[in-house]
């Protein structure tokens, strides 16, 4: 099994109905290729109708998703479009930060990041401390900030 230190939210920059093939579609056409059972470059994608939380790459399979910290990481997309005025729904926003906190409790030595927060992106689009803060108040602990 491959070293996780981090867990890397992202946001699809799509419109909501996108789905995992969808994604795994757009991904291949960008050269994304996966010879497991998605070319997505996410390990999980968080769809948003219905809610619900799809499998893509394999966990032992190095993502696509975050450039230089693709080796070490878990990418989790958040289905939609977040960087103007709108925002995941409560439900997807919930399952999300469950899926995360999951993952956490997995990967202990793991930190949780927004994109935004590795490269120069304005993905998630939503505000990844507000979100780390949602996800470590499921963890009942305090949130350490992933940039170090």
């Amino acid at each position: 099994m491959r070293p996780i230190t981090a867990i890397v939210i992202h946001h699809s920059a799509s419109p909501t109905d996108w789905t995992l093939e969808r994604i795994s579609d757009a991904h291949k056409d960008r050269g994304f290729s996966e010879v497991s059972r998605t070319n997505a470059g996410y390990h999980f994608v968080v769809e948003a109708d219905p809610v619900r939380v799809r499998l893509g790459r394999a966990i032992d399979k190095v993502g696509a998703h975050a450039k230089g910290n693709n080796s070490h990481s878990i990418g989790v997309c958040v289905i939609g479009s977040y960087e103007g005025e709108e925002s995941p729904s409560p439900d997807q926003w919930g399952v999300a930060v469950q899926l995360c906190a999951d993952l956490l409790r997995q990967y202990p030595e793991a930190k949780l990041y927004g994109h935004k927060e590795l490269s120069p992106t304005l993905c998630p689009g939503f505000d990844p401390a507000v979100f780390r803060a949602d996800v470590f108040d499921l963890l009942q602990c305090d949130p350490a900030p992933a940039v170090t």
